[in-house]
């Protein structure tokens, strides 16, 4: 599923896309990018829209510049 915000700011739509079909459960890379490619298929939609929450990398090396600003 996505949501997309309106261009007036004032409400959404939502998109039900259909299951994804012969899933490759015995593969785990396969899987992967099975997921990824949905997932980007649904950002594409709207890529402004699209914001990352979750900061994986929440330390640096020393010396590096932080990685969230």
């Amino acid at each position: 599923m996505s949501l997309v915000r309106d261009k007036e700011g004032t409400g959404y739509t939502l998109t039900l896309e259909p299951e994804l079909e012969n899933f490759p459960y015995h593969d785990e890379q396969e899987a992967a990018v099975e997921v990824n490619q949905a997932c980007e298929r649904s950002i594409l939609k709207a890529p402004e829209q699209y914001m990352w929450l979750h900061k994986r990398f929440k330390s640096r090396p020393d010396g590096e510049p932080p990685a969230y600003e």
